[in-house]
């Protein structure tokens, strides 16, 4: 059975149309339509049901559905093998927003100039959604911050970065003794810098996302009861807020580039306790462990000369 049939149907079943999957594949219509009549006279059943415009699976179709998948996968994972001094094959890679925009681009680019034939899709989600894609085996890899909980031992975790918290305000927003020294201790913080954050309005790094559980360490650690504005999980958007004088925030110091147009007050707090931890998960044994250590080599070497 031709596996490329296969990925016709699971395109068909995931985007709901033959036009639609055409595109997604780089094919015409015609073609998908093809295969999947070929997959018909093969299996002795229809597959599709039309429904106006849209197509939907027929109930045997949805049965050998979790299968195709298994024998599409598969078949990737012989090509990979087959292919490992060239290091090719696609990967499907998950990761969070500051890594899109801080440490996959310059990584893409040492990949590219390699020669390499890897075909690399991101998915961007939050660390959480990520992961759990992950387990699922919708993605190959992620990108994530590391998980505040024990992994399973099928799961290989690769260390890419570590951020450390840092206050930011809108420019001439702090007031506070030696605003211009960018490596304060925390002992120095601990006075004129809590005072700040708790008089002044606080935009907080969703608490119960991974990387908020760390702001959320820091201030409970340090007794400290801020006047909270908003909160969300989406780091860009609070550095927005953040430069609009809306407030102070507490959140990781990641690759830059920050958005566009941004004047803020950056203070770090240099204390491992807090840090966010950015790591590459991926399950073991899929055959396809070269080409994800390649990529991590790439994105180490990438933030080493960011």
């Amino acid at each position: 059975m031709n596996s490329q049939f296969l990925e016709s149907l699971l395109a068909v079943s995931q985007n709901g149309s033959i036009a639609e999957a055409a595109r997604v594949q780089g094919l015409t219509p015609a073609a998908i339509s093809q295969r999947l009549k070929s997959l018909e006279i093969l299996l002795g059943m229809p597959l599709t049901i039309r429904a106006g415009k849209t197509i939907r699976l027929t109930e045997a179709a949805l049965r050998i559905l979790p299968h195709a998948k298994q024998v599409i996968k598969e078949h990737r994972n012989l090509v990979d093998a087959l292919n490992q001094d060239r290091i090719s094959g696609r990967i499907a890679c998950g990761a969070i927003s500051t890594a899109m925009t801080g440490l996959i681009p310059k990584a893409l680019k040492s990949l590219n100039d390699t020669g390499h034939e890897l075909e690399i899709k991101l998915h961007p989600g939050t660390s959480a959604q990520l992961y759990n894609r992950l387990v699922a085996d919708e993605l190959d890899a992620v990108i994530i911050t590391k998980p505040p909980f024990h992994i399973p031992k099928n799961i290989k975790i690769s260390e890419i970065h570590q951020e450390n918290l840092c206050l930011i305000a809108a420019d001439g927003y702090l007031r506070i003794p030696s605003k211009n020294n960018k490596n304060l201790t925390d002992n120095i913080l601990s006075n004129a810098l809590h005072q700040q954050l708790q008089q002044h309005p606080f935009i907080r790094y969703d608490q119960n996302s991974w990387g908020g559980g760390y702001v959320k360490s820091y201030l409970d650690d340090h007794k400290l009861r801020v006047q909270e504005l908003y909160e969300l999980d989406a780091l860009e958007a609070i550095a927005v807020l953040v430069n609009s004088g809306l407030g102070l925030a507490l959140v990781p110091d990641w690759p830059a580039p920050w958005a566009e147009g941004l004047i803020l007050d950056k203070i770090v707090i240099p204390n491992p306790n807090y840090m966010r931890q950015v790591v590459l998960l991926r399950k073991r044994e899929t055959g396809k462990e070269t080409a994800i250590d390649f990529i991590w080599q790439h994105l180490i070497k990438s933030n080493v000369t960011k």
